[in-house]
């Protein structure tokens, strides 16, 4: 468990953070390439995400080394009272440091500052292949309910490594 004992914390991403968290990525798609060396339009990419008030990367870190991160988004909504929704994706921690608590900690620290934003609802997807490896335990443990068909529809070409691994588009989408 991922607690003040082991020297854990979740917080919120910094600028520097980016191979970092590229690293995590990469490791968590082994065997699926994800460059870790940063391109100018991952470091775009980034900046954008950074300067966005409403999204958040969040990032565990154990001592000094980053071992997982997960992506929040509060969008505002006119329903529900105006009360924003939160939309969560790529929940990754690496494989050596998975079944500590690490991701539960991540998502607790997601879900305190959606409702201290005032959010109604966390929406989260969850591919079916994670039903057999404890991601969906985990969701549903810490409150969240399987409700909802999710459906997707890709408007750019899926890399090769996803199209023949049956694997997502998104990286790290969970």
């Amino acid at each position: 468990m991922m607690t003040a004992a082991s020297q854990g914390v979740v917080r919120t991403a910094r600028h520097e953070d980016l191979r970092a968290v590229l690293a995590i990525h990469a490791e968590h798609n082994a065997g699926h390439p994800i460059s870790i060396l940063t391109s100018e339009r991952q470091a775009e990419t980034w900046r954008r995400m950074m300067a966005t008030h409403d999204l958040t990367v969040y990032v565990a870190e154990v001592g000094v080394e980053l071992v997982g991160t997960a992506t929040a988004l509060v969008m505002p909504n006119v329903t529900y009272d105006c009360a924003p929704t939160v939309f969560l994706e790529a929940v990754v921690v690496t494989p050596r440091h998975r079944r500590q608590g690490i991701a539960r900690a991540i998502v607790q620290r997601v879900l305190a500052d959606a409702n201290a934003a005032g959010c109604n609802r966390v929406q989260l997807l969850s591919h079916k292949r994670h039903a057999t490896d404890g991601a969906h335990r985990l969701y549903t443990s810490l409150g969240f309910e399987a409700e909802a068909e999710g459906f997707r529809l890709y408007l750019q070409a899926a890399p090769r490594s996803h199209l023949a691994s049956g694997r997502d588009h998104a990286v790290g989408t969970t």
